[in-house]
């Protein structure tokens, strides 16, 4: 009978012990918060962006690429405002972005390239002039069905 209330003992410890050492719940996380993000004037640059993306729109140059649950809209403009942009990314500002050649065109990134282009913005210079590939994020709002009545 010793045995057993000592037995009874050590698994009464055992069973404290283990609820005072076991993990608390991991916080609840916090709901998402709906202020405006602040925004300052856009930069100097943000220009070759417009340009290119304006000359896409009032040239219907404007596709959907995709890639599994990204939907991304691609502008692309050619001529002055791709050439702008082309030799803006040329100009050594210590940022990291990717640059090749393929086909007799030269390629530059606004940033580092790392497995593809999917989703990159690009520009391009050789024969036939200068182009540029811009792309937006719209996420699936882009393809969802319209709601009903709508």
């Amino acid at each position: 009978m010793r045995c057993l209330n000592g037995l009874v003992l050590m698994l009464a410890a055992a069973l404290v012990s283990a609820c005072a050492t076991s993990p608390s719940p991991p916080p609840a996380p916090a709901p998402p918060d709906f202020a405006e993000p602040v925004s300052v004037p856009a930069p100097g640059k943000s220009i070759l962006y417009t340009d290119c993306i304006a000359q896409a729109i009032s040239r219907d140059a404007v596709s959907r690429v995709s890639r599994g649950n990204a939907e991304l809209l691609r502008f692309t403009c050619s001529g002055a405002p791709a050439q702008r942009f082309h030799e803006a990314l040329g100009v050594g500002d210590g940022q990291v972005r990717s640059s090749w050649t393929g086909g007799g065109r030269t390629f530059r990134s606004t940033a580092e390239i790392q497995t593809d282009l999917f989703g990159a913005d690009y520009c391009s210079a050789g024969p036939g002039g200068a182009t540029c590939q811009i792309h937006l994020n719209t996420g699936p709002f882009l393809t969802a069905a319209p709601a009903a009545g709508g």
